[in-house]
């Protein structure tokens, strides 16, 4: 049996994303739904709930749609990552480029339940790669440590370090 999936949708008009909502809601395959109604919300929701699906709005206080994929899809210490899923009016050609560099999917408003469903219907876990994911996050280490190394900052901590002792 597979898996009951988690959702968040994330959008500051509240009417929309109750509507949303209770689409989401009427899929067998859905377990439970989450609101967030501004982006930072959003992020701070998906790090904790980790959910399968987050469908998000583009124009939200604090974060956009896309600040909040690319927040989440650019922390090394989300492990789950899930499918994004851009709801939006926007038909602009920049915004089809950005979806193809970050891997999300665009749907249109007014919202369509089958098209909805048809995402959770599809819905397939996003593999991790346990070792591509330990060495990006050492690589990112190895690069701040020889930014500090570059500035000095270390030896400067260390000699503040001896001066108290």
């Amino acid at each position: 049996m597979e898996d009951k999936l988690k959702v968040v949708v994330a959008d500051d008009v509240i009417a929309l994303a109750n509507n949303l909502k209770l689409i989401i809601e009427k899929n067998p395959r859905v377990e439970k739904v989450w609101i967030s109604n501004d982006g930072e919300d959003a992020v701070i929701q998906i790090m904790n709930i980790e959910p399968d699906i987050v469908f998000t709005d583009m124009d939200m206080p604090k974060r956009t749609g896309i600040d909040v994929i690319e927040t989440i899809k650019g922390y090394p210490c989300v492990r789950k990552k899930p499918r994004f899923v851009l709801v939006t009016a926007n038909r602009d050609l920049e915004l089809y480029i950005k979806a193809r560099e970050l891997e999300f999917d665009i749907e249109h408003k007014p919202v369509n339940s089958e098209r909805i469903n048809k995402y959770i219907n599809e819905f397939e876990p996003i593999e991790i790669d346990e070792e591509e994911e330990t060495r990006k996050w050492n690589e990112e280490v190895a690069e701040v440590r020889k930014e500090l190394k570059k500035e000095g900052f270390l030896k400067k901590l260390f000699k503040k370090k001896e001066n108290k002792e």
